[in-house]
């Protein structure tokens, strides 16, 4: 039996980013803002590059960082 990798990672690939958006969307206004530029500052220290240039495993990786920092 094949296992359909593509598939099982797509599906990862989804659920991660939901969960990602909802995480975001329940966070006040002033949190988001703080997230976006925390956003911003990794994506340039990290990658020199905007935001919306970075692949999805960087701006997985950025979101990460985001997360842990606002969390602390």
């Amino acid at each position: 039996m094949r296992v359909p990798l593509i598939g099982i990672l797509s599906s990862v690939s989804a659920a991660l980013g939901i969960y990602g958006l909802v995480w975001y969307h329940r966070l006040s206004k002033a949190e988001q803002e703080e997230a976006d530029r925390l956003s911003a500052e990794y994506a340039m220290k990290l990658y020199n590059k905007g935001l919306h240039e970075l692949t999805s495993q960087q701006m997985s990786w950025v979101h990460d960082l985001v997360k842990g920092r606002m969390a602390s």
